[in-house]
This record gives structure tokens, sequence and C-alpha cells, in this order.
């Protein structure tokens, strides 16, 4: 796989673990879902989180995403990141770009996998708002500049609002042929994150359009972009949007989340009543071998007669999609499906394409034009 499609993946095709490291952050983000900004009281010490390595290690584990939180703030981070690498597993870390000229020297020598920063806005005004610090913009693009001069493979994040769905255009202008992965995902009604600023299913169905367009107007080397597992799938449009065909939600199967205090979800965007287990009371091999997955396996498909999946001849295939995104934006009736949408969409007449798209890019601008352009609904 290329360095590029590496990066891309996030980890997504191993086994990985998503560990929020600390819940300590340097910013103060307005789509936080972990509603970070201080420790929490009983976070796992140097000691426990070097165990846990080795702990997820010996359960298969052969990635992990360190992230927070900022997880550059704790000061054992390169200890327990070198144990990682010492255990040759695959080490990313998710950060806000703050800091990292102090770090560029460890991460050199630490010869990390990947640093993934967060870039939310196409403005500068527009990042700094929502990333609650001002002249985060500046820095987090001066970290983009220094990684890449120090041969750093990187990658962005995007997560979408309604704040910054406008500016999806300007961080795309931005990012051409710098040959850094940029995902997209949406801001969901979790953590301090507000219902009111999530952006609407016509405007989730534009950012889908235009994934799908740059994917078609770019080559993988020009802009190498994904859209989050929080996209819809089996879209009767729409080419997948992911990496990889989706083969249903990886909370508890090939993704793991883990709670700066040791505790247990199958992603850690699930809520807290999803927690499995925490490894200073159960064995980690206990937590996910024995009451872990049946568990969630039976959540994730309890489907009720008024649930839009319960009628979808996708179903078994899709699988409900994204289960954090399902729950947190409770859209069983009207989901965030790129499929239903279309349903919605073109009710009354026959869709423009059908499996594929469409080989001229100016047809498919006119059906973004389209969508765009459409009111009152959601």
């Amino acid at each position: 796989m290329s360095n590029l499609k590496y990066q891309l993946s996030n980890f997504f095709k191993h086994k990985c673990a998503v560990w929020e490291f600390t819940l300590k952050c340097n910013s103060n983000c307005i789509h936080c879902g972990s509603s970070a900004g201080k420790s929490r009281l009983d976070e796992l010490n140097t000691e426990e989180a070097l165990m846990l390595v080795k702990d997820l290690k010996s359960c298969g584990y052969d990635g992990i995403a360190l992230m927070g939180g900022e997880p550059f703030i704790r000061d054992d981070w390169y200890e327990v990141a070198q144990e990682i690498k010492k255990n040759k597993m695959k080490l990313t870390i998710v950060s806000n770009g703050l800091e990292i000229k102090e770090q560029i020297q460890k991460l050199k020598i630490l010869q990390i996998d990947c640093v993934s920063l967060s870039l939310d806005g196409g403005l500068p005004k527009t990042h700094d708002y929502i990333r609650g610090v001002r002249g985060a913009y500046d820095k987090v693009l001066g970290s983009i500049k220094l990684l890449q001069k120090e041969n750093i493979p990187i990658s962005v994040i995007t997560t979408v609002s309604k704040i910054n769905f406008k500016e999806l255009n300007l961080i795309r202008d931005w990012l051409l042929n710098k040959k850094i992965a940029w995902q997209i995902q949406i801001a969901i009604p979790i953590g301090r994150f507000p219902r009111d600023l999530v952006i609407s299913r016509k405007q989730f169905y534009g950012v889908a359009m235009f994934i799908a367009l740059n994917l078609k107007k770019y080559s993988i080397k020009e802009l190498p972009l994904m859209g989050a597992h929080c996209f819809g799938h089996f879209s009767m449009i729409l080419p997948e949007l992911g990496l990889e065909p989706w083969i249903g939600c990886q909370a508890g199967r090939s993704v793991l989340g883990i709670q700066s205090n040791g505790n247990i979800k199958g992603c850690l965007i699930l809520t807290d009543d999803s927690i499995e287990g925490n490894v200073r009371t159960t064995n980690l091999s206990d937590i996910i071998n024995s009451s872990f997955n049946p568990k969630f396996c039976q959540y994730s498909h309890k489907i009720n007669l008024q649930d839009y999946c319960y009628t979808c001849k996708m179903f078994k295939k899709c699988k409900g999609g994204c289960l954090g995104t399902r729950l947190a934006l409770n859209s069983s009736n009207k989901p965030y499906c790129l499929r239903a949408i279309e349903k919605k969409l073109f009710k009354n007449e026959s869709l423009p394409f059908r499996w594929k798209i469409d080989s001229k890019i100016s047809k498919y601008k006119n059906l973004y034009q389209r969508v765009l352009l459409k009111e009152n609904w959601r």
C-alpha cells in the first residue's frame, strides 16, 4: 500500500485501539465530543499505560491511535509511544497542532506512522472560532509545514458543521498537491456540541457529493481524500466514499475505544452506557472475548418496526451504518444515509445515474447544484 493510502486508511484496515490518552486539552473546540479541557481525576498512570500497550499487543491489536484531549500534554507521551513502537505496532497521534514544534525531534526518532492534525476552517477566523484559540489556524498550518519538512507522514481531519460547511472548497484548495491525506467527518451532538449546529440531511448529502466530485476530479496524488465512517453507504448514485467498501460498523470488532481512565468501549463516540469494563479491574482479553462482542452485536442490531433500516434491503450488508453517529443523531426514522436521502430527493423523478458516476464531471456538478438548491426538507 502506498504511503498516501496508508495515511488515508487511518488504521481502519488493522485492528486499531483508539486511545483517549488524556482528557486534558489546550484548546476548547465547539464540537468536542469528550468535553475535553481538564484531566480526568483517575487517568491511567505511566505504569498502567505501558502495561495496557502490552495487553493490546497480546490481544492482536497492531495499531494504536493516541488522541485526547491533547496527547502531547501528558508528560509521559513519549515513553508510552516508545513502548508502542517497541512492540512493533503502528502509531498515529491525533493532535490540534498547537505544540508540534516542541515535539518534532521525538517524532522523528519514533519514526511515527502518522500525525493527524485538525483543520476545521478555510479561513483563520473560522478555524480559531471552532477551536477556541486565537491564532490556532496559523499554528496548525505552521505545524503541517514543519512536519512536511521533516518528512513525517501527515493526515488532516476536518469536522463539518453549519459553521464551516461552506469552507470545504477553501480547505481543499490549500491541501491540493501537498500529498496530505484528508478525512472529512461530520460533527455530531455529543459532548459540548449543540444539536442546532449539526448539518442538515441536505447539507450532509452535499458534503458527500463534494467528496465524490473531488475523488472524480483529482488523482490520489493530487488530493488523497476520504469520507469518514459517519457517511452513508450503498448510495444509488455516489461511489464508496471511504477507503474500502463498507462492511458494517467496526466498533468492538477491528476498532476499540479506550478512555483515559481505562474504560473500554467499542468506539469512543458511543455513550458511557456502552462501557464494557475497565482494565484496572478486568483483564483486557476477558473484556474483549467474554462480555464485549456478544453484547455489542445484539445491541447494534436492535431494530424496531418504525426504524427506516428495518425495511431497507441493504440492511444485512450495511448493518445500520456507523452506530455512534446513528445513536447521537437519534435519526432512525430520517437517517443520515445517502440511500435514504436519495429516495427523498428523487421521489417523483428517475435517478439521473444508477450505480455509477456519470463520466462527465459537468453533469455531476449540475446534480450537485440541484441537490443544494432543493429547499424545505431535512
